[in-house]
């Protein structure tokens, strides 16, 4: 399985894996997704 819209660059963010061309980390996306389950919440 090839995962190209998650990226890690070792100069961005720390190092954290990140959305493709955004500062927007795997682990913050995760965080958002347990903290509001309802989808709608989100927006």
């Amino acid at each position: 399985m090839k995962l190209d819209r998650i990226q890690i660059d070792p100069e961005r963010m720390n190092g954290q894996p990140c959305i493709r061309d955004l500062r927007l980390t795997v682990r913050r996306v995760l965080e958002l997704v347990a903290l509001y389950p309802d989808r709608n919440e989100l927006q």
